[in-house]
């Protein structure tokens, strides 16, 4: 079987997440088996989520790059409520995906549902064209407009959300430069943006397709007369059967457009999204080079207990890694078909903080969470040095009620708020270790920006770093959870007496551990410790980490010491 590649091109903000989903699903939907789409994002502030999203629709055998464009070279660009500056970023895109070595790609818009498969139009023949594309039936006749002559084109005006473009020869005709010079000297001829000027530089180079491929709104409800013959029965062609719909115009199937023959399937598809949201369990955690491997061990623990096949996506804020530091998380996760993002963290926000031999600026990332992750609204946060016995699903699913946040009560430090002077209800204390958080609660509350306020003014306070610093400003604004959830050392090796309130809790955590937690000194990668999951932890790295040998892997049982050093 020849597998053959096709390049797709869209652009997107967040604004426009959504459509971007659907447009691509749509794409897959209808594609064969033996074609492989590289997909070329052009990402104008994309968030987290829908790049983890658009990663987990493209698996199988696709590829998926999100590219940034230099905003600077669009300051001159028009805009307006309809059009934004990412609308012009398929002006500059060409240049960039040459330099990738990608001398043909497809571009569409986000507003499209495609019909069939994609790859015959990516196949056309252009000829000695620079572009492939199709009429505008509501402009069609509008060249003159931008003062170019009719002999030069045919006085045919195309629509460029689909345009299938030979980025060598946009480049070796200065395509970018020559369209974005002509919004800045023809302000006044442009109504369309960048569709105007690409088609005033591209006049007399464009291989016209057939209208198929590209069935707009106005072509859907005939709003326009075809400007001869051939095109009325093209024309009615598309209209019968149409390859690529188009939602032009400020009626869209998510505002106003209220009929549309194509609208229920769209809607279709947005509900199958809003399903594939729900379904995704969040986890973030932050780590330095020293901490890969815990990580990793963690992440083997949560996917192997994943008996109910949910949709893991775990989000790293990274304290300066190496792509070399990544390896292991990606094998892991990669074993397990789960999704991975790595995130930067402005640590400007984080100057003033207090740190020491053992909590380094990288703890403190947490608190950055709602801002890192804009667009997600709940995530579970987990610390490094933990192992999961149980599926998650039941944790994720604890309904926070008014809370932002639900924690575990910290085992041994129950008098915190009382020694730090906070004025509360419940002197309880939790330990931010794991946290399961409503990010939009977060965010409405402002906790980032009063975690960090209390920080700069109070760093006399901070015993125990962040953790007595989101304490104190979430005090009585938590929902307490049962000690299983986050299993600390001190439960688990009974090195400290519980208060009344929790002895049972304490006993039955740990009895039965759903997080295990290995907070403290006692660590299981230490040759020497003694801690009773330090077996479990052995396994997993030698699982997931290690050469396999030869012999079968010996299981474990629960609480059950086994040596699989050497």
């Amino acid at each position: 079987m020849i597998i053959k590649t096709v390049n797709v091109m869209f652009a997107a903000d967040n604004n426009y997440a959504d459509q971007l989903l659907i447009a691509i699903k749509s794409i897959l939907a209808h594609i064969p088996a033996e074609t492989t789409v590289h997909f070329l994002i052009l990402d104008n502030e994309l968030t987290p989520q829908t790049k983890c999203l658009v990663r987990q629709i493209t698996k199988q055998s696709h590829q998926v790059d999100f590219i940034k464009i230099n905003q600077q070279l669009l300051k001159n660009c028009p805009e307006s409520n309809h059009i934004n500056k990412t609308a012009y970023y398929r002006i500059l895109a060409p240049q960039i995906l040459l330099r990738k070595g990608i001398s043909r790609v497809l571009y569409l818009d986000v507003d499209i549902l495609v019909q069939t498969d994609i790859t015959p139009l990516y196949e056309s023949h252009l000829g000695t064209n620079i572009v492939g594309a199709i009429i505008d039936p509501g402009q069609a006749l509008a060249l003159p407009r931008l003062g170019v002559s009719p002999e030069k084109s045919g006085n045919i005006y195309f629509n460029s959300g689909v345009m299938l473009i030979d980025t060598f020869r946009w480049e070796e005709n200065q395509i970018s430069e020559l369209t974005l010079r002509f919004i800045n000297q023809h302000p006044e001829r442009i109504i369309f943006h960048d569709q105007d000027a690409l088609n005033a530089i591209l006049a007399g180079k464009v291989q016209l397709l057939h209208p198929a491929w590209n069935v707009q709104n106005s072509l859907i409800f005939r709003k326009h007369q075809p400007i001869n013959a051939t095109y009325k029965k093209l024309f009615d062609e598309a209209i019968a059967q149409p390859k690529i719909v188009h939602f032009t115009t400020h009626n869209k199937p998510w505002n106003t457009l209220k009929e549309h023959p194509f609208l229920a399937q769209y809607q279709a598809y947005s509900q199958q999204l809003g399903a594939l949201k729900k379904d995704s369990i969040n986890i973030v955690s932050a780590v330095n080079a020293a901490f890969i491997e815990p990580l990793a061990i963690l992440y083997a623990s949560i996917l192997n207990h994943n008996d109910t096949q949910r949709r893991y996506s775990f989000y790293v804020l990274e304290d300066h890694l190496t792509e070399a530091d990544k390896i292991p998380l990606k094998q892991v996760v990669a074993a397990f078909n789960a999704d991975l993002t790595f995130l930067k963290v402005d640590e400007a926000l984080l100057a003033n903080i207090v740190e020491s031999d053992r909590i380094l600026k990288s703890a403190y990332y947490r608190i950055l969470i709602p801002q890192v992750l804009n667009g997600i609204d709940r995530a579970l946060y987990l610390d490094c040095d933990a192992l999961c016995n149980v599926n998650l699903e039941r944790l994720w699913n604890i309904d926070l009620g008014e809370f932002p946040l639900a924690a575990v009560e910290d085992a041994g430090f129950h008098q915190r708020l009382e020694k730090m002077a906070i004025k509360c209800h419940s002197t309880r204390y939790f330990n931010s270790g794991m946290m399961l958080m409503d990010l939009k609660k977060w965010r409405q509350q402002a906790i980032t920006e009063k975690t960090l306020d209390f920080i700069n003014h109070h760093p006399e306070k901070l015993r125990f770093h962040d953790q007595d610093a989101l304490n104190a400003v979430l005090h009585d604004q938590w929902l307490h959870l049962h000690p299983k959830w986050n299993a600390q050392t001190n439960i688990i090796m009974d090195k400290t007496t519980p208060p009344q309130h929790l002895q049972q809790q304490f006993i039955e955590a740990k009895k039965a551990p759903a997080i295990v937690h290995f907070c403290g000194h006692e660590k299981p990668w230490h040759a020497v410790s003694t801690h009773p999951f330090t077996p479990q932890y052995r396994y997993y790295r030698h699982r997931f980490l290690k050469p396999k040998r030869q012999a079968s892997i010996i299981p474990f049982s629960k609480n059950t010491q086994i040596s699989l050093e050497n």
